[in-house]
């Protein structure tokens, strides 16, 4: 939103906006009105005839009543508010200067006036009361009245128009917050007995089919959503149909995000898509997971990333006894330190970060070795699809082999629960990324078999705003004009929050009992392209005029749908009604082993990609790439199938 300086740059009143009466000359004209104030004192004590009063007397009263007012005003200091935007605090330090001068004056008129040669100057105390009242309303009246000529001079020079959405007591705040720089319109408010009210002379209106004339009308182009418990559906409804009328849409912040408990109008900001795309808050029983986490030893995996930081966040409040933050990216890490810190202010959980990579074996024995850890939460993982298809040596690594590393320890060091983030890309896999996630998800299933650990892996979509994902990634070039570069006009994906995804993560590995592979509720389907479109729009920019958006096509790996399961896969419901259970098929551990070991074997002596991606495609054989220059081992795959049954 533009600042006041700003609206009224280049015009006459620009020099009323940046400069301010000096506070010696309100003082000045602080005093002419009490001279005022008393004249007319004097006026109507003797029953309003100017001619029947004594100026003499006046004069000789004026110069107690000077003096007085001037040590009030010198204690108390209403001349130095600024008037233009004079206000309650403003007020009492007038009300307390009159009343201290008034104290004075009473005390000169009865103890010191009587007997001495002062008393010619002394006020009658009957007039000295008047004038106290007269002077509390001239005073307090000039500083309103400066404020109303100011504000309505602001009005002149064609302040934005907006309307509010909310005529409730947040509403009623932000009005107060943007009324010295916005022309508010209207309030706009479903509750239907608020209708045709008005509140300081602004009206309330029902959202209806005449909303659409009053903008055109008003030329508005800015709504600001006042409403601290919106849901998300009614958020959505709000923001497509302000969409549909071409208005940028603004929302005020949870109140406990206001400064010093005040709404200023620097802290309301453009929406946010991910608010769009979030759900309503899931309800969950606490008591549960504080149970099963307070007191604890907590290692967690790739800390550094969106889904790990939030993972601690959200684990802190529990109060376990020990979190271990491992992550191999410095700087991330480093910044994730300075941010906990600070929110573990008193230091009731023992925080440690870890430098290290999980591929490191002797490093992550000392690691499980040094701390009896009760949890592990493993987040670490090559994620991004395209950097993962080019680069899939190290990616496999790290994705199955440090996977394996980090379910053994667990085993054989007696953590209770290890909980595996896997991810939606592992079924029916296109790409090494999904396909190195579904190789780990095998892993871990059959290991549980065979332990005393309870593995549980938990498989869900995009996450909203995570590093490299579609969201910041459109921002930056809408902030830099454009284009918006969308794979393809039918790409669809699936998104969840990253604290809703993470505290769902949480209520899974406390509803677990090992083996299972856990499936969110994902909701609908995005595509992509109507995503790019609201972000424009939100943006209060026209997709295709202002930002343009084109189609790059797909990247290596990548698919035009993603799916929660495949084919041979079905759900069962659990008692949380986010959390599904995918039966899918299991494999012997010994088998699964194996070819593990071959991967490794192929990495180690070969070093050749195609034979390592050959021998995952063995491993998971729904990995059918697609976009790839794997493509070919499919097609290979396919001839030598022919080949036998020929």
């Amino acid at each position: 939103m533009n600042s006041l300086s700003t609206l009224m740059k280049g015009s006459p009143s620009s020099i009323l906006g940046k400069r301010f009466v000096s506070k010696w000359i309100v003082f000045i004209i602080d005093l002419m009105l009490i001279s005022l104030a008393l004249l007319i004192s004097f006026s109507l004590r003797s029953n309003i005839e100017l001619y029947q009063m004594s100026f003499i007397a006046y004069y000789k009263g004026l110069i107690s009543v000077l003096l007085f007012s001037s040590i009030g005003h010198l204690l108390f200091k209403p001349h130095e508010g600024i008037i233009r935007h004079a206000g309650v605090h403003d007020i009492k330090m007038i009300f307390y200067s009159i009343s201290f001068s008034l104290a004075l004056n009473s005390i000169f008129i009865f103890f010191i006036a009587k007997s001495t040669i002062f008393k010619h100057y002394a006020l009658q105390f009957e007039i000295a009361s008047i004038n106290y009242f007269l002077s509390l309303f001239i005073l307090i009246q000039f500083r309103y009245g400066i404020k109303f000529i100011f504000n309505q001079g602001k009005k002149a020079k064609s302040k934005p128009a907006i309307l509010i959405y909310g005529a409730g007591e947040a509403g009623q705040i932000t009005c107060e917050a943007l009324s010295p720089y916005y022309d508010i319109i209207a309030f706009i408010d479903d509750n239907s007995s608020l209708a045709g009210k008005s509140y300081k002379g602004i009206k309330i209106l029902l959202p209806n089919s005449r909303l659409h004339r009053l903008i055109e009308k008003n030329n508005i182009h800015h709504l600001v959503i006042a409403i601290q418990s919106i849901s998300k559906s009614e958020m959505r409804a709000i923001v497509n149909k302000c969409i549909e009328l071409k208005v940028e849409i603004k929302e005020i912040p949870p109140i406990e995000k206001w400064i010093n408990g005040e709404l200023t109008q620097s802290q309301i900001k453009n929406v946010k898509i991910e608010e769009l795309l979030g759900r309503n808050v899931i309800s969950h029983d606490k008591s549960l997971l504080a149970a099963e986490i307070a007191g604890k030893n907590i290692l967690v995996t790739g800390a550094a990333g969106s889904i790990g930081s939030e993972l601690i966040r959200q684990l802190l409040p529990f109060k376990p006894n020990t979190l271990i933050l491992l992550d191999q990216a410095e700087t991330p890490l480093y910044n994730l330190e300075i941010d906990l810190l600070k929110e573990n202010l008193n230091n009731e959980v023992d925080l440690r970060f870890v430098l290290g990579d999980i591929k490191d074996e002797s490093m992550m024995r000392c690691l499980f070795r040094d701390t009896k850890l009760d949890w592990v939460f493993h987040a670490a993982a090559y994620k991004h699809v395209p950097s993962v298809e080019l680069n899939p040596i190290h990616a496999i690594q790290v994705n199955i082999l440090g996977t394996r590393l980090i379910a053994n320890l667990a085993d054989e060091f007696g953590v209770s629960k290890m909980v595996f983030i896997s991810t939606d890309k592992a079924v029916n896999p296109t790409n090494v990324m999904g396909a190195s996630k579904r190789a780990a998800e095998m892993y871990v299933q059959s290991k549980d078999r065979h332990s005393n650990t309870e593995y549980i892996t938990t498989r869900f979509g995009n996450v909203l705003g995570s590093n490299g994902s579609v969201i910041p990634h459109f921002k930056k070039q809408i902030k830099s004009g454009g284009p918006i570069t969308v794979t393809h006009p039918e790409v669809t994906r699936y998104f969840m929050t990253i604290p809703e995804a993470c505290l769902l993560v949480l209520d899974a590995g406390v509803i677990g009992n090992g083996g299972e592979i856990f499936v969110f509720d994902m909701g609908e389907s995005i595509k992509i392209v109507d995503l790019a479109e609201k972000m424009i729009r939100l943006s209060g920019l026209i997709p295709y005029k202002d930002i343009q958006i084109e189609f790059v096509g797909l990247r290596p790996g990548e698919k035009l749908f993603e799916e929660l399961l495949n084919d041979e896969e079905h759900i069962i419901p659990t008692d949380h009604d986010k959390i599904m259970s995918a039966k899918v098929k299991e494999y012997n551990l010994n088998h699964v082993i194996q070819y593990i070991d071959r991967i490794q074997d192929k990495i180690m002596k070969e070093g050749d990609t195609e034979s390592v991606i050959a021998e995952l495609k063995k491993m998971v054989p729904e990995f059918i790439s697609q976009n790839s220059p794997y493509e070919k081992l499919d097609q290979l795959r396919a001839l030598e199938k022919t080949l036998e049954i020929a």
